[in-house]
This record gives C-alpha cells, structure tokens and sequence, in this order.
C-alpha cells in the first residue's frame, strides 16, 4: 500500500467518523422541518458509506483470496452507489430548504434530475457486468475501463442542474444557505473533473465531506435562526395579548398600547436608532400601561373630574407597571418605559421626577407618543383635537414636558400627515 493510499484510508476513517457526529447533531438539534433533517441525515449516512467502502476497497486491494475478491468488488461498487445516492439525498435537502416557504420546486425539475440519477445508476448496475467503467486485473487490483468519464458526466451533469437551480431560487435562500448548497453542487463537480486525470487520491471524497459539512453549519443556523424567531414571535403575541387585556378595562382607549407602539417605532426610526434598538421601545411602549390592571375601571371610565384620591389612584399605575415588569427578569430593560413614561423633560413629572437624559431614552419616546394618541384619540370626557391643536401642544411641550428632539421628530411626523391619518 502506498503512502498515499494510507493517507486517504487514514481520512476516510476520520471522515467516516466525522458523518457519524454530524448525524447526531442533526438528531439533537431542534428541528423546525422533519423532511429537511431527515434528507440531511441520508446525505450524511451515503457519505459516510463512501468512506467505508473505499476503506475496505483499499484494504482488500490486491488480495487474491476468495473474500478479497468479494470486498473489493463490492466495495468499490458500494463506493460508486452512493455517491449516487448522495446526489439524491443531497438534492432533496437542497430541495426541501428552497421549499420553506412554500412553493415547490418544479415537479418536472424534480423527474428530469431524478431521471439522471436513475439513469447513472442503471449504467453503473450494467457496467459491473459489462465492465465498461471499471475492471480488475489478475491480482484483484481496480482500474478504469475507457467508460470510465461516461459516469462522471452523468453525475457532473446532475450537479450542474442542481447549481442552476439554486441560481434561479437564490432569493428564497439565505447567505450562509446558498455558499453550502453552491459548495456542495461545484466543489464535488469540479473534483470529480480533477478525478479523471488523477487515482489513487481522493479527491471527489475530500471535497463531498467538506460541502456535506458546510451544509450542515448552515441548517443548524437556520434552526438555531428559526427557534429565535419563534420565540421573538411567541413573546410579541403574549405582550400584546397583555396589552389588549388593559386596553379592554376602558373600552374608550381600546388599540391605545398598539397606536403608542406604533407612534413609537415611527419615532425610534426617524431618530436612527438600530433595529434591536427600535423593537425594544416598541416592546416597552405596547406595555406602557400595563399597570393600569391594578386600576378600578370605575375610576379609569369616570366622565366627570377625578378626585385627588382617583388622580394619585391613576398616576399609580406607573410604578406599578413598572413594579410589574421588573419580574420579567430576562428582559431587565423592559420596565423602564411603563416605569417613566410619565416623566416630564423639565423634572415635573412622576413617578420619580427625573429630569431630562436621567429619562430613559424609550420612556421619553414613549411620552411623546403616548400624548399625541392621547390628544388625537376620542375620550370619554371629549373627541379628539384637531391636528393643529395637537401641533401646538407639542411645541408648547418642547423642553418642558417633551424632550425638544423627540418633539422635533414628531412634528415632522405631524407635518408629513397633511390628511391627519394618524389618529384614532
């Protein structure tokens, strides 16, 4: 056995091995689609097949005994086989990502490429018996018949109409998706190429295990991409499940927490703030008043003037919010604005009295967007004010109750507004 035969029998092994972790980490992973995993782990299974039976190919190699002339055969039969089955297991993975979000891969697509494999096998079934891709010699040694390239077109060929393929859908793909497809469709290509004027190197195997690899970092983050995204989900649709809950106890302010949320983002945006940064004033301006649950709906509902008892009643509700989220202790953040929301720019507000950029940035986004709703809002106690009126308020608010730039973004917003769309 040469030095090179040993190398690639030594790689084949750890190769070997290597499937195998891979195939219990696609088993360990939290799987968001079952097709697409169990297509990865065949993929794997074929590859790690490979590696076998050119383990075994180059052990038996040139042994005259009747098992040596059994393994030999078979292993590098098994050796061609599944670097067909590969190709379909493959295939199928690349199939079912492009398929996530629901549209389907042309069927006849799928029959053409599938029919090339088919194909491929059949000849390759014919070949052991005619013996045109391959044959051995009086001392059980393997080597190319004059067919040989035959089978590497047809499986070039395959691979390039799964590249084209990916080509067209690229757009359904993310980034790190389509360089582990692309990897897998050209790197094996191009060494199966390079495999017809070498032997004894595997190439083809080198370069399958490296692809299968890349795929398989890819789908573990998109599963781990996928989870976040389910939990960021999940936990909008508690927030405003909660959200609609205290909107519910005023039937006047009802969308109340959704428009603040809304007003906010337009706020966050216009100021530059990053997209973290953005959905964490949305989460805090949709729970805001979140302790107004703590509040009698008598008093929240009552038309005529609130005595100084139901007002302290009323402007409680903000540390209690607060108190309230200060238990949600994944998201440390997440009580300043229900907390602060109330505070004045000038140091006059409540609960706390803090005073310009002591306010947290979201609580002094939040004010301003929580007094335009409740300025351009019907109230029990009178309709909404006119558009002109609201701009006054806010300038006249300007340093005072509301920080000047955060004001500054909002009249821009309110000039924007020439048909004054933006109220209830």
């Amino acid at each position: 056995m040469t030095t090179i035969q040993l190398l690639n029998m030594t790689f084949d092994v750890w190769s070997a091995l290597f499937n195998v972790i891979l195939i219990v980490g696609v088993f360990v992973s939290r799987r968001h689609n079952q097709l697409q995993a169990r297509s990865l782990v065949y993929a794997l299974l074929a590859n790690m097949c490979v590696n076998v039976a050119e383990v075994l190919a180059y052990a038996f190699r040139g042994d005259a005994s009747q098992l040596g002339y059994l393994m030999v055969r078979i292993a590098n039969f098994s050796v061609f086989l599944c670097n067909h089955l590969l190709l379909i297991f493959g295939a199928v993975f690349v199939f079912r990502t492009i398929e996530k979000d629901g549209r389907p891969v042309s069927a006849a697509f799928k029959r053409t490429y599938a029919g090339i494999i088919v194909f491929g096998i059949v000849l390759l079934v014919l070949s052991r018996v005619f013996g045109f891709y391959y044959a051995f010699d009086d001392q059980n040694r393997y080597y190319r018949t004059s067919g040989y390239g035959v089978m590497i077109a047809i499986l070039f060929v395959a691979m390039m109409l799964m590249f084209a393929l990916t080509i067209k859908e690229r757009e359904r793909l993310t980034r790190i998706e389509k360089v582990s497809i692309i990897m897998f469709e050209t790197l094996p290509a191009v060494a199966m190429v390079a495999q017809l004027f070498t032997y004894g190197i595997s190439l083809t195997t080198f370069a399958s295990t490296l692809s299968l690899t890349m795929m398989f970092i890819a789908y573990e983050l998109e599963v781990s991409r996928s989870v976040v995204e389910n939990e960021r989900r999940m936990l909008h649709d508690v927030i405003s499940a909660l959200a609609e809950a205290v909107d519910a106890k005023d039937p006047y302010t009802r969308g109340h927490s959704s428009r603040v949320a809304l007003y906010s983002r337009m706020l966050a945006e216009r100021m530059g703030l990053g997209a973290d940064e953005v959905e964490r004033v949305v989460r805090m301006a949709i729970l805001h008043d979140v302790g107004k649950i703590g509040v009698p709906d008598a008093v929240l509902n009552k038309p005529g003037k609130l005595t100084d008892e139901e007002f302290d009643l009323i402007k409680s509700h903000a540390r209690r919010g607060g108190d309230i989220l200060d238990k949600v202790k994944s998201m440390p953040d997440l009580s300043a604005g229900a907390r602060w929301h109330h505070e004045h720019y000038d140091g006059r507000g409540y609960p706390d009295g803090l005073a310009g950029e002591a306010i947290p940035l979201e609580a002094r986004i939040i004010c301003v967007a929580d007094s335009y709703d409740a300025m351009t809002s019907d109230r029990v106690y009178r309709e909404h004010l006119s558009q002109d009126v609201v701009r006054e308020e806010i300038v006249n608010g300007m340093g005072t109750q509301f920080d000047p730039a955060i004001a500054k973004a909002m009249l821009e917003i309110i000039d924007e507004d020439a048909d004054y769309q933006l109220h209830e």
